[in-house]
């Protein structure tokens, strides 16, 4: 498999959450350790680089109001930010979904994918080995076609329980020592070290999974703080 075919734009339109600029960027060759070899697939507006749309509260464009913006563990100025300037140096040339066959993709390295065309991503995924992804815009009836592609990315066992309920695979930020896991299976990788690629349980099915809060923002994301969310 050449995984350089699915290397380049993939979608380039405007945010169903306030109308801004938006692009998709698939990258190949990845060295995450915890995915794998997978095609990353990141969501990010045009007019601005990543680290700055989040300094002035324009990465609403392309996270929403995910309760996790503050203590996300994508770090803006480094991946996305080179993803970004590469791409507004013309480096990246326009693929479409067949670029993604026998791929195994990783919608959202940044950014969520439930703003991209749902049947863009039907496309993609037809094709491919299989995916991960996760949204935090299971609210909204424009993603309503995610139920069953990508995981409901929550962070309260209320949470958990109302998107399972209706149909939604689930996947959980707790607290950073792993105590309130309850009904939940906990990430393989955590685990054993299993790699996404491997893995691939994320992929929209109806299971719960739980990762403790980790990365940069781990320790913004104490037991209070997760006490007291607000339901959405």
């Amino acid at each position: 498999m050449d995984r350089r075919t699915a290397h380049g734009v993939l979608w380039e339109g405007r945010s169903l959450i306030d109308d801004a600029p938006i692009v998709a960027i698939a990258t190949a060759g990845s060295a995450n350790r915890k995915t794998g070899p997978m095609i990353q697939v990141w969501i990010m507006r045009q007019d601005r680089a990543p680290h700055e749309a989040k300094r002035l509260g324009l990465d609403v464009s392309v996270c929403g109001k995910c309760a996790m913006r503050d203590a996300c563990y994508v770090v803006t100025a480094h991946g996305p930010r080179s993803v970004w300037e590469a791409y507004h140096a013309g480096l990246y040339r326009a693929i479409s979904a067949a670029a993604f066959a026998r791929t195994a993709i990783r919608w959202g390295a940044y950014g969520d994918p439930a703003l991209l065309p749902g049947q863009l991503v039907r496309e993609c995924n037809a094709s491919s080995r299989g995916w991960t992804g996760y949204t935090h815009q299971y609210m909204h009836p424009w993603a309503q076609w995610c139920r069953g592609v990508f995981m409901a990315s929550v962070e309260t066992r209320a949470q958990e329980q109302r998107l399972r309920a209706l149909g939604w695979g689930t996947f959980r930020v707790g607290r950073k020592d792993g105590s309130d896991i309850a009904e939940a299976t906990q990430c393989p990788h955590d685990v054993a070290g299993t790699t996404c690629i491997e893995c691939r349980a994320c992929d929209g099915g109806p299971r719960a999974i739980f990762v403790p809060a980790h990365g940069a923002g781990a320790n913004a994301v104490p037991a209070e703080r997760l006490r007291r969310r607000k339901e959405e």
